[in-house]
C-alpha cells in the first residue's frame, strides 16, 4: 500500500514538470540539430532527475540518446541511481572510469570496464534511446 502510493506521488510530481512550459521550451533547444549549451542552475536535491525524467518523454526529445555528465563519480553514481528509480528506464547506463584511480592508470577495475562495454554495447546496438551517465 505505501509503495503505491509512492509511485503516485512520483508520477503527479513527474506531471507537473512534463506540464511546465520551461520544459517545453528546453525540449525544443535539445532537438535543435545545432550543438546546445544550456547550464541549469538553482536546482535542489531531485529535482535535476526529475527535470531529465520529464525530459526523457517530452515528445521532442523522447527519441534522442542522452548523455549527462556531472561532477565526480560519486555523484555520478547517485544521480544514476536515483534516475533509475524514477524511471524505472532499463536504457539507463553509469559510464565510470575504467581504471581504479585517477592517479593510476595501470590497475584496471574490472567491475567498471564491464559497465563500460555493456553501455557501448547497447548504444551501438541501436533501438530503443540511451541514456548514459559520466562525469
Amino acid at each position: 500500500m505505501e509503495a503505491e502510493k509512492e509511485v503516485s506521488n512520483i508520477s503527479v510530481l513527474l506531471e507537473k514538470y512534463y506540464q511546465s512550459p520551461l520544459l517545453f521550451q528546453l525540449g525544443s533547444r535539445l532537438a535543435f540539430a545545432d550543438p546546445q549549451r544550456i547550464i541549469l542552475q538553482n536546482l535542489q536535491g531531485s529535482s535535476v532527475e526529475c527535470l531529465l525524467s520529464a525530459l526523457m518523454t517530452h515528445p521532442s526529445t523522447r527519441e534522442l540518446n542522452h548523455l549527462l555528465i556531472v561532477n565526480d563519480a560519486e555523484e555520478a553514481a547517485y544521480f544514476h541511481n536515483t534516475l533509475e528509480n524514477i524511471t524505472k528506464a532499463l536504457d539507463l547506463f553509469y559510464f565510470p572510469s575504467s581504471f581504479k584511480s585517477r592517479k593510476n592508470f595501470k590497475q584496471l577495475n574490472p567491475s567498471h570496464v564491464m559497465l563500460r562495454t555493456e553501455a557501448l554495447t547497447k548504444i551501438a546496438a541501436g533501438g530503443n534511446k540511451k541514456v548514459v551517465i559520466t562525469y
